[in-house]
């Protein structure tokens, strides 16, 4: 399976899943992940057929689905929803969060275990679905040495991760999260953005950091995903799918 590049489509959230596609073929994008706040609401499977007819129709695949599910949190019945809108998307990995608004340090142990609990059981209900979580702050895999001790606690083979680089953290740290995680990492958020201010920026200006990750992340083959553009226009797509394209081609081994 080779490397796919493609767009989180959350990206633009004030545009139609016809709009995205259209523009992310047009870059030369081959994958989508669609949001499940937007663009493929969860249970709404009318809407995931939708997007399912216009990713066919723009020629993407449709490799993750965005849910908002948050483990441990979120009412539990909702995940049926989410999961039904995966299944008619084809998506074959399920974002979710692992938590909300938590830190791992001070969590009571209760909440840690109610929360590996919750993580069991979507996996299980998943099957051959992998769920995939973020590296968020404030959820329990907002540092990697949490993540590994939750993944270990869940023990499921579908539990996996998007990695992304952590802007709050440094770059030092984000090497050390990528060599940790990379046995879990099935997917990769790409974007240029680093500290608190809101400010994003071109990819091609980040090269140098985005080498040093690649030829980490090149030990597998992975989905690398757009998100978020440096000036939150669609207009912006093509520079940055194509700095993302050159970096696929020169950095990874």
């Amino acid at each position: 399976m080779p490397n796919k590049k493609g767009l989180v489509s959350i990206s633009f959230r004030s545009k139609s899943v016809e709009e995205i596609a259209r523009a992310a073929r047009a870059a030369g994008l081959e994958a989508i992940e669609w949001g499940g706040d937007v663009h493929a609401p969860h249970g709404d499977l009318d809407a995931a057929r939708n997007a399912a007819e216009i990713s066919k129709k723009y020629g993407l695949e449709c490799v993750h689905y965005g849910s908002y599910y948050k483990i441990g949190y979120s009412d539990p019945e909702l995940f049926s929803s989410v999961l039904e809108s995966a299944r008619v998307l084809g998506a074959p990995i399920i974002r979710v969060w692992a938590g909300q608004g938590i830190h791992p340090d001070t969590l009571p142990k209760e909440d840690y275990w109610r929360i590996v609990a919750d993580a069991r059981r979507i996996c299980d209900m998943a099957g051959d679905i992998i769920i995939a979580t973020e590296c968020h702050n404030d959820t329990l895999t907002e540092h990697y040495r949490y993540a590994l001790k939750f993944f270990g606690d869940v023990g499921r083979d579908n539990l996996k991760t998007l990695w992304q680089p952590n802007q709050h953290h440094g770059f030092e740290y984000d090497i050390e999260a990528v060599e940790a995680l990379l046995p879990y990492v099935v997917g990769v958020h790409v974007f240029n953005w680093e500290g608190d201010k809101p400010d994003k920026y071109p990819l091609k200006e980040n090269a140098e950091k985005w080498k040093a990750y690649m030829e980490i992340l090149g030990q597998k083959q992975l989905n690398y995903m757009l998100e978020f553009m440096p000036d939150d226009n669609i207009e912006s797509l093509s520079c940055e799918a194509e700095a993302l394209d050159r970096f696929i081609k020169e950095f990874l081994i």
